[in-house]
């Protein structure tokens, strides 16, 4: 059972009601009263804190504004020795300028002389004028003339020029005719030396131009069928080759040129393809001196157009000639 001093105590310790009654009590209203008066102290406090604060505001301000008095006093102060000196020279200034005016007066009398012998001067050199307009008048009748000259001049020289350029125009379509006259002359030749090299050219095998019979017979045989819907484009006939040769199943379709451009190379590769549609195993093959353009070589190489030129030959060309006949 609890003593009377327990049970006290733990009203005191679980009733708040209890408690406040009993601190009512013991503690005195001054007591009381002491923790709303400590608020007001230090809100009091705070407050002269802050005014102290911002009285520190004002006399750091005040020094300031005293600083700038005093560097605006030294500015003036510095002013007004620049001015005294500036003064100084300013007086020093007109007295050389006073100087300098009696000096102009007398170089202004000077100069009124020198005008008066100018003007007589001048007079003189209207006279000469007048007489220099005269002659100036008979130099640009002389000049009219003479541009009248220059113009028919001009025109006649115009004419001959037109007629050299006509000659000469004539005498290039002249040039160009016989060089063209002579490359296909000499360019057939060369068709004619590779259709009679052909059996030493092909290492054996048998074959010639498509006018000849067996040769136009053999291509007969392949293209009938093709005739029923048509002449074909020439690029793409074989009857239009150079040489067909071949051995045993192989067969070329021969281009040839003393320079192999890539006209050369694209009728070959059409040619030949004609023939392979035909069901023929065959190639198309450039021959010729040399290659016209590094892109006729290019292009035989992309569309597998076999080639002799010069010594050179391609792989496939060479295994062509090593084909028993």
């Amino acid at each position: 059972m609890q003593t009377l001093w327990e049970q006290f105590l733990e009203l005191l310790r679980t009733d708040p009601a209890f408690r406040a009654e009993v601190r009512r009590l013991v503690l005195t209203d001054e007591l009381l009263a002491l923790p709303e008066k400590v608020d007001e102290l230090v809100k009091a406090v705070q407050e002269l804190v802050a005014v102290q604060r911002e009285h520190s505001e004002i006399l750091r301000r005040h020094e300031e504004i005293l600083r700038e008095h005093s560097e605006i006093l030294r500015q003036h102060s510095e002013i007004l020795r620049q001015h005294s000196e500036r003064l100084a020279a300013l007086e020093e200034a007109q007295k050389r300028t006073e100087e300098q005016l009696a000096a102009l007066a007398e170089a202004q009398k000077r100069t009124e002389e020198q005008l008066a012998a100018l003007m007589e001067a001048q007079k003189r050199t209207e006279e000469q004028v007048s007489a220099l307009a005269e002659a100036q008048k008979r130099m640009e009748e002389q000049l009219v003339a003479l541009t009248e000259a220059q113009r028919r001049t001009e025109e006649q020289l115009a004419a001959l020029v037109e007629d050299q350029r006509r000659m000469w125009e004539e005498l290039r379509r002249l040039v160009a005719w016989q060089q063209g006259e002579a490359g296909r002359r000499e360019g057939e030749q060369y068709e004619r030396q590779v259709i009679r090299r052909a059996p030493a050219i092909f290492n054996g095998g048998q074959g010639g131009p498509p006018d000849q019979p067996f040769v136009q017979q053999k291509l007969t045989d392949l293209l009938s069928p093709f005739w029923r819907e048509g002449l074909m484009e020439p690029d793409d006939d074989p009857l239009l080759s150079d040489l067909i040769w071949w051995k045993s199943v192989k067969m070329l379709v021969v281009e040839a040129s003393l320079q192999v451009d890539r006209y050369d190379v694209e009728r070959a590769a059409r040619r030949s393809a004609t023939l392979r549609r035909a069901g023929a195993d065959a190639v198309g093959v450039v021959i010729g001196k040399a290659w016209a353009t590094p892109e006729a070589w290019e292009m035989a190489m992309a569309q597998g157009v076999e080639w002799f030129i010069g010594s050179d030959m391609s792989d496939g060309f060479r295994q062509f000639r090593q084909t028993p006949a």
